[in-house]
């Protein structure tokens, strides 16, 4: 009697071991599928190796190709997306709040599948591996947008949005890219100029006397580099600053403000809401008639 009960008794815990290790065998299969769902879709980027540049690359008509088919979507995107999140910041529609969120998602599948996956940029790297992370920047986004749970409080949403770690790498990676597409830029023009450098260098405090000097290329890669390391996402483009920038220097602005340097002044214009788009179409010919720049539609829309 005895020795059949602890058969039984022996059967059951063997069973319920089983049943345990085949519910954690099924969790960290779904994960893994989940994941290699998700590096798929950049698989064939990643995958492939990183060229030598060589001086063919970098070239105009790479940087008009890179805009039209893979950044300018993105920049799409981006515009679309910090309008929607502020949208849900002000509602108190629960049912309007689960709608954007789902828009969101939908927003970045449909831009992810406008940018060019095929690379068309292998003899240009950083053209290469800013398109990479536009698709990778996009994937997130849409990760994230999925994640959240919709509720009355559309400011809540928002802000559990924002934070949320996929956003946060999302945010990251497209900020990564813009640098990346500036840089290109950067590069592009050294080749043809030799006054104007290959790269940004260090980010260190720019003061004004060094600004000044510095060609209209190297100021947005500048730019773009410490909305890269502030986590600036916003509508505007690093070109947008920059020329605020340049307007409150010349127009005298900033010496009545006691600003001496670049950092500080970004910190002013942000943090009051001063940046607009199409800040740089405002006074580019004012301040930039003569500088070297690409034929890019943002530079002359």
């Amino acid at each position: 009697m005895n020795s059949r009960t602890s058969r039984t008794q022996m059967m059951y815990t063997l069973g319920f071991l089983f049943f345990l290790i085949s519910a954690f065998a099924s969790f960290f299969t779904g994960v893994k599928v989940g994941a290699d769902k998700t590096e798929a879709k950049y698989s064939q980027l990643k995958d492939h190796p990183s060229a030598q540049e060589f001086s063919g690359s970098y070239q105009q008509q790479d940087l008009v190709t890179f805009y039209h088919n893979v950044f300018l979507p993105y920049r799409e995107f981006k515009r679309n997306w910090n309008e929607q999140v502020g949208v849900l910041a002000r509602s108190t529609d629960a049912r309007q709040n689960a709608a954007t969120l789902k828009n969101l998602s939908i927003l970045a599948d449909k831009q992810y599948d406008k940018v060019t996956q095929d690379s068309l940029f292998t003899n240009s790297p950083m053209l290469y591996e800013s398109q990479l992370n536009i698709l990778k920047s996009l994937t997130l986004f849409s990760q994230a947008s999925s994640k959240v749970t919709a509720g009355a409080s559309g400011a809540e949403a928002a802000k559990v949005l924002r934070s949320d770690n996929f956003t946060t790498s999302a945010v990251r990676f497209g900020l990564l890219a813009q640098k990346n597409f500036y840089d290109s830029m950067l590069k592009w023009g050294s080749k043809t100029h030799p006054s104007i450098p290959q790269q940004s260098g260090e980010l260190k405090t720019l003061s004004f006397i060094q600004w000044k000097k510095m060609p209209l290329l190297l100021k947005n890669a500048s730019i773009a580099n410490i909305m890269l390391n502030r986590g600036i996402y916003a509508g505007y483009d690093p070109q947008d600053i920059t020329a605020k920038i340049d307007d409150m220097i010349y127009s005298g602005t900033a010496s009545s403000l006691k600003l001496n340097d670049i950092q500080s002044s970004v910190t002013l214009l942000i943090s009051t809401g001063a940046v607009q788009e199409q800040d740089f179409i405002k006074w580019r010919e004012q301040y930039y008639g003569k500088e070297i720049m690409p034929q890019l539609p943002f530079f002359y829309e």
